[in-house]
């Protein structure tokens, strides 16, 4: 979903942090999918996923700050 938004809102600016993080959610997910089917499950990965994930969003919404305030 949140690649879908992103791509939809893309000449709104600063999306591409976003369209990023959707498309490593989708490679993730899938990974995430194909390691719980296997016998070494493990949560070790998602921090990392996580932690990447959150620096998208912050550079996606420092970048939509700074151009709202150039539009005002």
């Amino acid at each position: 979903m949140q690649l879908f938004v992103a791509v939809r809102r893309y000449r709104l600016g600063g999306q591409w942090a976003m369209i990023l993080s959707g498309g490593i959610s989708t490679f993730a997910g899938t990974g995430f999918i194909l390691m719980a089917a296997g016998p070494n499950a493990s949560l070790t990965g998602l921090a990392g996923y996580a932690s990447l994930g959150g620096i998208f969003f912050l550079i996606s919404a420092l970048r939509l700050r700074q151009r709202a305030s150039k539009v005002d």
